[in-house]
């Protein structure tokens, strides 16, 4: 069954299961709710909640009003989510994933934040990394801010390899450079599927839809020249199809070169320390277009159509939208051996990183795309996902995969 279902089917099909679950949890009740607390659902794990509350702790300084975060699983987020909207039991603000927020709103549950506070918005909008705030914006509305962000970033035995690649040709090169010595390169997220796939796809200068998303252009001739080269890449130059840890590759050097998320920059400082000051990262190679477009992700927070406190939900989201909130939030992640990226662009300038790694972390952002913000896009991936893995591990023609796959996805758009 799709996920987005209407939301009155949403209401009939789980008001009972809603009244006994949370008679049971007491999990976002607003039976005798203290006006004076901020009730917030961080989705995530327990240290990143804890973080917000130890920044809510400023914020309750100025304005009076305690922050309480609870952690909840990405597993288990969105049903509960579709849950407490449909019971009107809903915390007062949510972090979501970058496109859940457009979901939940088109199903009436979210408040449209540029309606009820315009100009807060367009000022949020120039501070935002563009290609983040276009998957979080829809049409007209926005029903969540980027709280964070996570994107693709090249990493690189630095005593191997003596410069990264900068083009599709120059990565080809090292890659056959590699194989002489029995090296390869690693694909440590989105493997074999659309998420991997979007960076090769952007920059051939190939989209997922037209710019108005009412038409699939996967049946473009850069899509098609994208998907060839990411499946060359496992057929020609043999990144693995099994998943292997991109701290276990680099540390042993079979794999000197890999392309992953930035989180992976802490997994190789403490996975691998023997070699410490031997590896380092770079943008991601340039395709046809002339671009290294990588794919970006994160969170957003969005305010719930029945918080009865949203001025002061809104303030709270402005408060961990200011840049040296965010670099609060950098630190806490920090001392948790976690790491948080800020979606505002001026954040970066005071950010607490090495320089050379926050140089090429914010370039890479600055050329960076997030998920459509199509209604029905959730529900398409996998019928990519297939044309993918049929391109790679059966030998199917690029163009006959992605021709078909055009009609699934316009049957799913909203």
């Amino acid at each position: 069954m799709s996920k987005r279902y209407t939301y009155i089917g949403t209401i009939s099909f789980l008001s009972v299961a809603i009244l006994f679950s949370l008679a049971i949890t007491g999990c976002g009740m607003r039976f005798g709710e203290d006006k004076s607390v901020l009730r917030i659902w961080m989705v995530g794990i327990e240290s990143e909640a804890k973080t917000i509350n130890e920044v809510g702790k400023i914020f309750t300084e100025e304005y009076g009003i305690t922050v309480r975060c609870d952690a909840i699983s990405w597993g288990e987020a969105h049903s509960k989510y579709l849950t407490s909207m449909a019971g009107e039991v809903s915390p007062d603000i949510g972090s979501m994933g970058l496109t859940w927020a457009t979901e939940f709103g088109n199903l009436g549950g979210m408040i449209d934040l540029k309606r009820e506070f315009p100009k807060d918005v367009a000022m949020m909008k120039k501070d935002i990394f563009p290609g983040l705030w276009e998957s979080a914006a829809y049409k007209e509305s926005v029903y969540g801010i980027p709280y964070d962000l996570s994107e693709y970033i090249l990493y690189y035995r630095n005593d191997i390899i003596k410069r990264p690649p900068r083009t599709w040709s120059e990565l080809a090169q090292e890659l056959e450079d590699l194989k002489e010595n029995d090296q390869g390169m690693l694909f440590d997220w989105g493997s074999m599927n659309w998420i991997g796939y979007s960076n090769f796809l952007w920059q051939a200068g190939g989209d997922f839809y037209d710019k108005e998303g009412m038409r699939c252009t996967l049946d473009s001739k850069e899509a098609a020249e994208g998907m060839r080269f990411f499946t060359e890449l496992y057929t020609k130059y043999k990144v693995p199809k099994a998943s292997i840890p991109l701290e276990q590759g680099m540390r042993t050097g079979d794999f000197p070169m890999a392309i992953s998320g930035n989180w992976k920059i802490v997994g190789l400082t403490l996975g691998a320390p023997e070699i410490d000051g031997k590896w380092s990262i770079a943008t991601l190679p340039k395709g046809p277009s002339g671009k290294g477009t990588a794919f970006v992700g994160g969170r957003v927070l969005g305010i719930f159509k029945d918080c009865k406190k949203k001025d002061i939900a809104w303030e709270f989201i402005k408060f961990l939208s200011r840049p040296d909130v965010q670099v609060k939030l950098y630190e806490g992640a920090e001392r948790e051996q976690c790491m948080y990226l800020p979606p505002n662009m001026a954040a970066w300038e005071i950010l607490p990183m090495d320089v050379e790694f926050r140089n090429v972390l914010k370039e890479q952002a600055l050329d960076a795309k997030g998920p459509p913000s199509v209604l029905g896009w959730d529900d398409s991936t996998w019928f990519i996902d297939q044309a993918i893995q049929r391109v790679i591990l059966e030998g199917s023609a690029p163009e006959y995969e992605l021709k078909k796959v055009v009609a699934k996805v316009e049957k799913k758009i909203k």
